[in-house]
């Protein structure tokens, strides 16, 4: 029985040790309130931590960078007038418009140019998902750059008002829009799920205000505030006209947007490339959901399926422990789907 104990500790150091990829802008903060509902259980967020932050490593060890060469962190003011005119003209929102502010929060991103290259590595996961969620809802395609402005692309991630996860619902919102939260599971850490719920309340506030400079204020600030600015300032229905009266981050919000939008597309005339391959082996379609019909151990799933305890976090982000009750959903590689159903009898009898 103790050289039992003695193996599940060596193991459960081993497991964590290895846990260490590529850092994220925003810290990760834990979150609490959660039951421990097996000392054996490892709290996932903290495994998130792992997996997540690390100063020069990605999940390979490994940095990727295509070019050497400094970035260009200045743009000529007629050069990058041209450009965001262009930008604008294919755009769906119309909003994309040079004054000294944008052009001043578009060099702020370009001097983070190692920051937007593990953006840029981060969106090759989070992008396609993002684009078919929008256009599914008629919604503008370039909308998924709010969600580098809330959360870096970080689905775990909880601001300092309690908001929360990739698009970074508040409780409230998020129950609102069908986002389920409790001692087992956060669903605004669910990319899919909080994507979905983002989508709807998008579309609510452009049916609601109508304009998507106000929509992107009122996604930031919340549509009450947006509404007040508006009915005392009827004569004016600029978001530039009305800049002074939106708090702080609101009135650096819209151009913050403009701004990625504009380094996403334009970060190779800049010099700026991946530095680190993403740290999601699988893509989202390469992924399925399975029902689980008893309580299961992540790690021990990932033991006999053969799949990298990390992997298995990073695809299920919503659960904060270890443990999953019965009535969940689990979501897994593809690949792995034979070895599941050939082994799910053997695991229904070990977590009895």
């Amino acid at each position: 029985m103790e050289t039992t104990k003695i193996r599940n500790i060596m193991f459960f150091v081993f497991i964590l040790k290895s846990l260490v990829v590529q850092s994220i802008s925003k810290p990760f903060l834990e979150q609490k309130n959660v039951i421990n509902l097996d000392l054996n259980n490892i709290h996932a967020e903290k495994l998130w931590n792992k997996t997540l932050v690390g100063k020069k490593k990605s999940l390979s060890g490994k940095k990727y960078s295509k070019n050497k060469n400094t970035a260009i962190i200045n743009v000529n003011t007629e050069e990058l007038k041209r450009r965001l005119n262009f930008l604008n003209q294919k755009s769906q929102i119309k909003i994309l418009k040079y004054n000294s502010i944008v052009h001043a929060s578009i060099e702020s991103y370009l001097r983070m140019n190692k920051y937007i290259g593990k953006i840029i590595s981060l969106s090759d996961f989070f992008f396609p998902m993002f684009e078919e969620k929008l256009e599914n809802y008629h919604l503008p395609k370039e909308l998924k750059y709010l969600a580098i402005i809330e959360s870096n692309l970080n689905p775990i991630v909880t601001s300092k008002a309690g908001a929360k996860g990739i698009w970074q619902f508040m409780p409230e919102t998020g129950k609102i829009y069908n986002l389920d939260i409790n001692h087992l599971y956060d669903e605004r850490n669910d990319p899919i799920k909080s994507t979905e719920a983002a989508c709807r309340y998008l579309k609510f506030l452009y049916k609601k205000i109508g304009n998507w400079e106000f929509v992107l204020a009122a996604y930031n600030a919340g549509p009450g505030t947006v509404e007040k600015i508006l009915q005392r300032s009827k004569n004016r229905k600029n978001f530039w006209e009305l800049l002074e009266f939106f708090p702080k981050e609101t009135q650096n919000y819209i151009p913050k947007f403009i701004a990625i939008n504009y380094v996403m597309n334009y970060y190779k005339e800049h010099n700026i490339y991946k530095h680190y391959f993403s740290p999601y082996k699988y893509k989202i379609k390469e992924t399925i959901l399975i029902p689980i019909k008893q309580k299961i151990s992540l790690k021990f799933y990932a033991l006999n399926l053969n799949i990298s305890y990390q992997d298995l976090i990073l695809l299920n982000p919503k659960y904060l422990v270890d443990l999953i009750p019965s009535g969940n959903k689990l979501r897994l590689p593809k690949n792995k789907i034979f070895l599941f159903k050939s082994k799910n009898k053997f695991f229904l009898k070990k977590n009895t």
